[in-house]
């Protein structure tokens, strides 16, 4: 599964010192606006505010929505890297192929560590599974360590959420389809993080030529 596919770059030769990044997957905007909507019902209580607000010294942050523009899905965070090993990832990302999927988010849990509550899959996606697989292993031949854990997909939808956040109403039920991957950028702003696309790979269906003009893919 990880053999030569076709790249889309953006931006492909600009010139970095460093960058923090990560890989993921980008939910389009009725995806998006159809989590937020999950959120707001099943999680009325927790406010959205901006995550750049200032808290008093002692005083706990409150859980703060995620904005529904930054929703995605992480396959590798990559953390701080420079210009050789972006350069180095762009080339073994281009030997990745993987066939478009979808993923079902229709669970929620919370993470004490980064403090976070996210929604995701109940169950593996194997297509999914693949392509972080392929994904971290093309970081790491560029260089790029990564955390030796078990790789769980989800999507944060609240932040500043520890052990004593009440959960959901609801659980989510919202269905995700994925035809390509991203390398993601992130950036303070003063109005907090954003996450910039700056490189893009399709997914591509394993189809004949023939098939693939029929369908209006090439």
């Amino acid at each position: 599964p990880c053999k030569p596919g076709l790249l889309y770059a953006l931006h492909r030769k600009t010139r970095v010192t460093a960058m923090r990044s990560f890989i993921g997957l980008d939910l389009s905007l009725q995806e998006k606006l159809a989590l937020s909507g999950w959120r707001e019902r099943a999680l009325p209580a927790v406010a959205l505010r901006k995550t750049s607000a200032i808290v008093a010294p002692g005083q706990k942050a409150p859980p703060a929505a995620v904005p529904p523009e930054n929703y995605h899905l992480t396959l590798a965070f990559l953390g701080d890297i420079n210009q050789r090993q972006h350069e180095a990832l762009l080339h073994a990302l281009d030997d990745i192929t993987a066939e478009p999927f979808s993923v079902t988010l229709n669970t929620t849990g919370v993470w004490d560590g980064p403090k976070i509550l996210y929604a995701g899959p109940d169950e593996p996606c194997p297509p999914l599974m693949q392509l972080a697989k392929c994904v971290r292993k093309a970081a790491r031949e560029a260089g790029i360590p990564l955390e030796n854990r078990e790789y769980k997909p989800h999507v944060t939808v609240v932040r500043k959420a520890g052990s004593d956040q009440p959960p959901p109403l609801l659980s989510p039920d919202i269905k995700l389809q994925f035809r390509d991957f991203h390398f993601f950028e992130s950036v303070s702003t003063p109005s907090g993080v954003r996450y910039p696309v700056r490189h893009s790979w399709s997914l591509e269906p394993d189809i004949s030529v023939r098939e693939r003009l029929r369908r209006g893919l090439v």
